[in-house]
């Protein structure tokens, strides 16, 4: 058994079947979104998902189940996702499943870096963004990346809001 919160444990044959699916049809993102709110310029977001084509989703659900946290939707191509959010339920998640990701190892250590230095109380803001940019060059992406950390560096010296 593996534990993943206080109040839950995971068969460790159920946890290397996840590291599995996450290797696999699963992505780990760090997201920085402007937001003239906070301080730092830019709101910091981690996400976990694990995705399958929409009406093939019992695993995703079996997975939530087995995680007891995240969200499922539809996406609008085809695809069902599961999603978890928020830098404790990211990192706790990371931390169980690293031992068995084979494929995604370098995302999962680049995201528990900058999750290490979010800890911090003032983390420097470029410094994830930079995080950021490198998981992105292991990630399969589909959209250009808006806020990358040449943006988040212009921002900083110029201190405007796109």
């Amino acid at each position: 058994m593996m534990v993943l919160s206080k109040y839950r444990t995971i068969p460790r044959e159920d946890i290397s079947y996840i590291a599995g699916f996450f290797d696999g049809d699963g992505s780990v993102r760090l997201q920085l979104q402007p937001r003239i709110t906070s301080k730092l310029g830019f709101r910091v977001r981690t996400i976990i998902s694990f995705a399958q084509k929409t009406g093939h989703d019992e695993g995703l659900k079996w997975i939530k189940d087995k995680l007891g946290i995240g969200y499922i939707y539809n996406r609008n191509d085809s695809m069902t996702e599961l999603k978890v959010e928020g830098f404790e339920s990211v990192e706790s998640i990371l931390i169980i499943l690293k031992p068995f990701v084979h494929f995604k190892k370098k995302q999962v250590d680049l995201v528990l870096k900058a999750l290490k230095k979010i800890k911090e109380n003032n983390f420097d803001i470029l410094a994830i963004a930079k995080i950021s940019d490198e998981i992105s060059k292991y990630n399969y992406v589909t959209t250009k990346k808006r806020y990358t950390a040449k943006f988040v560096k212009e921002f900083l010296n110029k201190k405007i809001f796109p």
